[in-house]
């Protein structure tokens, strides 16, 4: 019986995170979907926002709080570098991640092109054509720092790909991403790695 609780949405890349950093550590956990508008989640994450975590009496909100914590706190493979100038480059890359490549990626590609018909929306083409130089630029960018490394921190997975991951996953979902991606032989090639990461089909099932 597992006392980590994982607060969070399946589709969001967020919770996915998340869910792949328990898994990559081997900790059991329950994920509870959350009525966000409750008070009683409120408790648990002031900006009702996904994921928080629970484990015991601790509780966290924000991803990379929980990513983090849950590295330092379980047995398992260490998802952070030891080195300072490694571990700086993984900071580095989550904080690219979620202030560039979510935007350009996530907000103006995928939630035009995949979230908005799936809820009776219709897709603004003019937003997913202004985000496409955005997004290529943040490949390219991604493409170039895997040269010669098999991850975005080093040789070992850590952190920061596990943030990238889900989005890269939205991605390819796209018609857009289908175009994109598989010209950028690096990111490819990452891409096939974390693939063969603990549950990653299960968590980042489309549909």
């Amino acid at each position: 019986m597992t006392d980590v609780t994982l607060y969070g949405l399946p589709p969001t890349t967020n919770t996915r995170t998340a869910q792949m950093v328990l898994a990559a550590k081997g900790v059991p956990y329950r994920l509870e979907v959350p009525d966000t508008r409750g008070e009683a989640y409120t408790a648990l994450h002031p900006f009702r926002k996904v994921p928080a975590l629970r484990h015991g009496a601790l509780s966290l909100f924000e991803a990379l709080a929980i990513a983090t914590y849950v590295d330092e706190a379980f047995d398992g493979p260490a998802l952070r570098p030891e080195d300072p100038a490694a571990r700086a480059v993984m900071m580095q890359w989550i904080s690219a991640t979620c202030d560039y490549v979510y935007d350009a990626a996530i907000k103006r590609c995928v939630i035009e092109r995949i979230v908005k018909p799936a809820v009776g929306g219709t897709t603004d083409e003019a937003v997913i054509a202004a985000a496409l130089p955005d997004v290529g630029h943040a490949l390219d960018v991604i493409d170039r720092a895997l040269e010669g490394r098999a991850y975005l921190a080093g040789d070992a997975v850590s952190l920061a790909d596990f943030f990238l991951a889900p989005i890269h996953v939205y991605l390819a979902a796209t018609p857009e991403g289908q175009g994109m991606l598989p010209v950028r032989g690096n990111l490819q090639r990452w891409a096939e790695r974390m693939a063969d990461t603990p549950d990653f089909a299960q968590i980042n099932a489309m549909g």
